[in-house]
């Protein structure tokens, strides 16, 4: 027996784990566009959200420009949540100081003619693009600024089949309903099949019902252009063969192909439907968005079709927020996984094991593009090329082969 009496807790690893600006991990994160909102959030009033460990206060001026700005009026401090949007801008509530969508304050009502101009007041903003209903903010150095990366399951260039919708994670729909720990215990967790099989199967029961938790499972991991993945193989018991692959682009987006196929019919190469974002609120909390590629049918989005990675609540009860915690101990989901590892996960007190590769491998991605940025390099996953930063080909899909197909298959990629 090890007496609990002479266990520490070490550190955690804050190289990966906190996202403050300075921290290595914050720096890294800021140098890619983060998903903050839904574009349909921005109305007649303004919008606090804490991202990165920040504060920052997002607008849409009536004339239909987005700004996101630091919350703080420049004049006197008082928070701009509180203040007025306007035509061309974002007008504080104390001395109507107004800003513009870049954080130019062009207008300072208590003052006289030509001090606004002379005082030349530049309020500290983040540049924001919108697309598919999404805000996205870039947190890092102007001169670093990345153009938004167009992935080929919702490049509206070449996708003319679907319509693109932005969602928000943990609000009704979601994998995990994770929300109360650092981002990258919940992140990893898509480099971590084996957890489908025992927390969602043989702990709570089937919570997917579909052919990913049927029979046994031959499960590897292998690097990508874009990050890491995994691999399923599992042979069903109708005779087919499900090859599956979820992946991880670094450094925190990740694509998981549709958790309910059933596995009856043979198909190829069935495509994930989302591109998410594990978003780091602070270093305790985490919030995620969603690019979902909605198909149309007949030039109309398609009804009564939800995405592949849907779990909303009336369909997963272990996904309920607020249950009993009896429930919670009988039937554990992600978040009793994943949040009580700590609100920061201790990686020196982990034993990996082999199964643990995918998760080792994510890891050590993370800290090559840490090394990249330290020896002055631009990180993974920045196209500067217009022509290369369209279509990028994504490696997360599903794939049912028949029994010929399966007994023709020696493990390549399908």
């Amino acid at each position: 027996m090890k007496s609990a009496y002479e266990h520490s807790v070490p550190h955690e690893d804050v190289a990966l784990t906190h996202v403050e600006r300075g921290s290595p991990m914050g720096e890294l994160l800021r140098r890619y566009w983060q998903p903050v909102c839904l574009s349909s959030d921005l109305k007649d009033l303004p919008k606090k959200v804490k991202i990165l460990c920040e504060e920052v206060v997002l607008f849409r001026t009536k004339n239909g420009d987005v700004g996101c700005l630091e919350p703080h009026c420049s004049h006197r401090g008082t928070s701009l949540e509180f203040a007025r949007v306007e035509e061309n801008g974002l007008r504080c509530c104390y001395h109507g100081w107004l800003y513009n969508p870049e954080g130019r304050v062009v207008e300072m009502v208590c003052e006289a003619p030509g001090v606004c101009d002379r005082m030349a007041v530049q309020h500290p903003a983040y540049p924001v693009l919108e697309f598919g209903g999404l805000v996205f903010i870039y947190m890092g150095p102007l001169d670093k600024k990345p153009p938004f990366p167009m992935y080929d399951i919702y490049d509206t260039r070449y996708r003319k089949d679907v319509e693109i919708r932005g969602m928000q994670l943990w609000d009704g729909y979601g994998i995990g309903y994770v929300k109360d720990c650092n981002w990258l215990q919940a992140h990893e967790n898509v480099m971590d099949p084996w957890h489908l099989l025992v927390l969602h199967q043989m702990i709570s029961g089937d919570q997917f019902n579909g052919a990913l938790m049927q029979g046994k499972a031959n499960i590897s991991f292998e690097k990508t252009t874009l990050g890491t993945r995994y691999k399923v193989v599992k042979d069903l018991p109708n005779g087919n063969r499900m090859v599956r692959y979820a992946e991880c682009i670094l450094p925190n987006m990740y694509l998981v192909p549709n958790i309910h196929e059933t596995g009856q019919q043979a198909r190829s190469k069935h495509k994930a439907t989302e591109c998410s974002w594990t978003v780091p609120v602070d270093n305790e909390h985490i919030t995620g968005f969603s690019l979902v590629a909605w198909p149309l049918e007949n030039g109309r989005p398609k009804e009564n079709w939800l995405p592949g990675t849907d779990v909303r609540i009336d369909k997963r009860p272990a996904g309920k927020v607020g249950r009993p915690y009896e429930d919670r101990q009988r039937k554990p989901d992600d978040a009793e996984a994943q949040e009580s590892q700590r609100p920061i996960a201790v990686h020196a007190l982990e034993h990996l094991a082999t199964s643990d590769r995918g998760i080792v491998m994510l890891r050590r991605g993370l800290r090559e593009q840490l090394e990249r940025m330290r020896a002055g390099q631009e990180p993974i996953n920045i196209w500067r090329d217009e022509k290369d930063n369209h279509n990028i080909p994504t490696h997360a899909w599903n794939t049912i082969l028949s029994p010929e197909q399966a007994r023709e298959h020696q493990g390549e990629e399908v």
